[in-house]
């Protein structure tokens, strides 16, 4: 399996029919980028960034969710069920409205710039559609706050173009991913020190971004109880970041069940019977020692730190075969097999998880419950990838359920 590949599937879809239910507000990205200016007061108990302001973030057009915007987390999120038996159902969802608490979501690998970091003019292609397809419908529960970030892109990361000798493609350290991070970071403060001190979050990613997001946990939210106050919970899909033993922060553990607030659920995606690969980047945490590798196609398994990857079924937060609630884009091909006229379809009783642990790798185990050539198991398998499993779906194929888990945690917060 090629570098490219990898890199790709990271992106939640390809299908660029997505773009069609996007506001066409949101499809000219902003002209210039902003450089950020740090303002910053004094500390306080319950403001642990002193009142900290950034001058990019502080600019709407840099955010691809933002409160009291138009953007992509104000589009449809009607969807059409569509049942084994062949019948359909429209199930109606709106954005909520005055919700108790706030998401902040970082979008996987998604950026086609040619450059070893991206720039923060989002394409209506590549960032916005991804942050359509993966938190638009948590909307449901919680304003969306999504910065745009100067990521490693596809080009980047597939070797498509050098990187700097000192600027390699590895984990936290590193040039090209503290660059990242860092915009992350300063995004981050933004919106803690712009909000209500009182108000609860939760931490939404995938992919790169659930990298971005773990450091930030490690960095920042784990060594503040101010922080940890406010912090609900964090979804953090399809990373290779999150040990299984859970001990990779000093405070905040795995979710054990759906009234625990404070905790993590952290799975990566792939089919029970085509399980991890030896050579699979995903369903196990690793550490380069020196993180000294232009590819990832140089990465050499036995000089690498490893152990099987955090697993947490969002439907029954344990071991247990569970039916899971998934939510895809409406594709060309759904249009053409099915009576639909939503943006999203749904397929109850057709997908069921349960986490596996086999000592080297740690996943969410699918089982499809159709023929492969029903149109519904062909929507899933259309995801597939023999060396990543299925990662462009690692949060569509239990959407349904995070935003449960998503419901269930705020309420319990405010409560």
């Amino acid at each position: 399996m090629g570098l490219i590949t990898m890199a790709s599937s990271c992106a939640a879809t390809d299908d660029l029919s997505v773009l069609d239910q996007i506001p066409e507000v949101l499809t000219t990205p902003p002209a210039t980028t902003v450089t950020s200016v740090i303002s910053e007061s004094v500390k306080s108990a319950d403001d642990p960034f002193g009142g900290y302001q950034s001058a990019t973030y502080r600019n709407p057009e840099v955010w691809l969710c933002l409160p009291d915007t138009v953007d992509v987390c104000d589009s449809d999120l009607r969807a059409t069920a569509v049942y084994p038996n062949g019948t359909t159902q429209v199930i109606v969802a709106e954005k909520i409205t005055n919700p108790a608490v706030d998401c902040f979501y970082v979008y996987p690998t998604a950026s086609r710039d040619m450059a070893p970091n991206s720039d923060l003019v989002p394409s209506p292609e590549d960032e916005m559609a991804v942050a359509w397809t993966q938190v638009s419908r948590y909307s449901e529960v919680c304003n969306v706050y999504a910065p745009v970030y100067r990521q490693r892109p596809v080009p980047a990361v597939s070797g498509l173009i050098d990187i700097p000798a000192d600027d390699f493609i590895g984990g936290p350290g590193t040039t090209g991913f503290e660059i990242a991070y860092s915009d992350v970071l300063d995004a981050f403060r933004h919106y803690i020190s712009s909000s209500d001190k009182e108000r609860g979050f939760l931490l939404i990613s995938h992919s790169q971004g659930t990298a971005m997001l773990t450091e930030l946990i490690s960095r920042e939210v784990d060594r503040s109880s101010a922080l940890r106050k406010r912090f609900v919970s964090a979804h953090l899909l399809g990373g290779a970041h999150i040990d299984a033993g859970g001990n990779e922060f000093r405070t905040i553990s795995t979710c054990k069940g759906p009234q625990e607030v404070g905790c993590i659920i952290a799975y990566n995606t792939f089919y029970g019977d085509e399980p991890p690969r030896p050579d699979s980047w995903f369903g196990r945490t690793w550490h380069h020692p020196s993180w000294d590798i232009g590819s990832w196609e140089d990465l050499q398994w036995e000089e690498v730190t490893s152990g099987p990857s955090l697993c947490v079924n969002p439907r029954t937060f344990s071991s247990e075969r569970a039916l899971l609630m998934p939510y895809f884009p409406v594709t060309e091909d759904t249009e053409k097999a099915f009576p639909i006229t939503t943006p999203w379809v749904t397929y109850p009783g057709l997908v069921v998880g349960e986490c596996v642990n086999d000592g080297t790798f740690g996943y969410l185990s699918i089982e499809i419950l159709a023929n492969p050539e029903d149109p519904r198991a062909v929507h899933v398998n259309n995801g597939f990838d023999p060396q990543s499993g299925l990662h462009g779906f690692d949060i569509n194929i239990a959407l349904g359920d995070l935003i449960a888990a998503a419901r269930t945690q705020s309420a319990n917060y405010s409560n």
